[in-house]
């Protein structure tokens, strides 16, 4: 049985030849790769994103006396929802791509790869068939690195 975790750790190999199927995914809001780890080959696939840049802070703003504060939208938040509803559809489209019984390893900067490990947590709950999926940050990575990242975690060797 699969269980949504979050402590990383490469998987006890002792009684297996080979790793189960195992999948990275390393994920921001402006674009994704997925990493497939199968009888000891890779593949990597790129994924982009049309999420919309966060707006940046204004800097100081002049408030209007007549103006009650909390009152009217605040023009640097005005496009957060329309943003958060793309990158839900984003994460979706990921989710979507990767092999359903996939050991995974899910990494990224910000918060879009907790979104992505707790959407397929809940899908595979909804499935009743559950798959180990461990989430972690992490900064960019070169490809190299991702795959090298991905035969870790999967108890490969390094050579």
């Amino acid at each position: 049985m699969g269980a949504f975790m979050t402590l990383l750790r490469p998987m006890d190999r002792t009684d297996m030849d080979e790793p189960p199927p195992t999948t990275l995914v390393w994920i921001d809001s402006r674009d994704a790769v997925i990493v497939c780890l199968r009888g000891g080959r890779t593949r990597l696939e790129r994924v982009e994103s049309e999420v919309p840049a966060h707006h940046r802070a204004p800097g100081h703003v002049r408030h209007e006396p007549a103006v009650r504060h909390g009152g009217g939208g605040s023009p640097q938040t005005a496009g957060e929802p329309h943003r958060l509803e793309h990158l839900k559809r984003f994460v979706t489209e990921v989710a979507g791509r990767l092999a359903p019984d996939d050991v995974l390893l899910v990494i990224g900067p910000g918060t879009a790869h907790e979104l992505l490990a707790r959407l397929l947590a809940e899908s595979d709950r909804h499935r009743k068939h559950p798959r180990d999926i461990a989430c972690d940050a992490s900064p960019p990575l070169s490809d190299r690195r991702l795959v090298a990242r991905l035969r870790q975690f999967a108890g490969v060797r390094l050579a």
